[in-house]
């Protein structure tokens, strides 16, 4: 049987850790929708449709849907499409923990619902300069350095940059075992040491979004699906109405190291 690859535009800027195979064989198009409020930036959400890798492999953007995201405090805020087809964005709000908010893309008469709370901060202390022993290699790692609070169920998500270049892994947990500590993970995966190839003087970023249950799930499926040795799936988003993709508010702090 003939393999797909389903190809999700917003995993350009967070692809999965690996790339996913999916049988999708004589599947229809998809809405694919990334929907960001943050507490830094104006809302923006993304709309295209999955593609097939035997097509072109590009994301078709979606242009003319009705986009809107309210809040509990009685907001209502409309989007419009910019420049940029399939991107639509506000620059009159700017998201606040504790709030919930629900986003609505209608598209062809049909509209798709996604409700996130944006979680409490928690302070991204320093970003630390680390190092592995890896066979006869030393790797250049990093460790984002926060305390968690007491009392489970925070949930964490880290984009890494060197130079600019986004690292294509998903970097998503939580705090069930470190509850409470002061964290010491880095950011690597055993399966991609040689993916970062961090040297000296290279400028790594790092985003950590504090995010939601439904978000976590979505994204800490993304980043195990292709290690099932079950036939894959997609991750299950919080969008309804059989919708790709996922919702996220979610607070968003970032550090930089030049490595040493």
């Amino acid at each position: 049987m003939r393999k797909y690859y389903l190809l999700i535009a917003f995993l350009g800027m967070m692809a999965c850790k690996k790339i996913v195979n999916v049988d999708l064989k004589n599947a229809p198009q998809q809405l694919v929708i990334e929907g960001i409020v943050n507490d830094v930036a104006p809302p923006t959400v993304t709309l295209s449709k999955s593609v097939t890798f035997s097509s072109d492999n590009s994301f078709p953007p979606v242009s003319g849907a009705a986009v809107t995201i309210t809040d509990n405090a009685g907001n209502n805020f409309t989007l419009t499409e910019s420049s940029q087809k399939g991107t639509y964005s506000i620059n009159t709000i700017i998201g606040k923990s504790g709030r919930t908010y629900t986003m609505n893309v209608t598209v062809n008469g049909t509209t798709y619902t996604a409700v996130c709370q944006m979680p409490q901060l928690v302070n991204f202390d320093s970003l630390r300069a680390d190092a592995i022993t890896y066979g006869n290699k030393v790797l250049k790692v990093v460790v984002p350095v926060y305390t968690d609070p007491l009392g489970r169920g925070n949930c964490y998500q880290f984009i890494e940059k060197i130079n600019s270049r986004v690292i294509q892994n998903v970097y998503a947990w939580n705090d069930n075992v470190n509850d409470g500590g002061t964290n010491t993970r880095r950011l690597i995966y055993s399966d991609q040491i040689d993916s970062l190839n961090i040297k000296t003087k290279d400028t790594v970023a790092v985003e950590m979004r504090c995010i939601d249950k439904s978000v976590f799930n979505y994204m800490y499926a993304l980043a195990d699906l292709n290690g099932s040795q079950t036939t894959p799936a997609n991750p299950v988003s919080n969008i309804n109405n059989g919708a790709l993709g996922y919702f996220s508010a979610h607070t968003s702090r970032t550090k930089r190291i030049i490595m040493p």
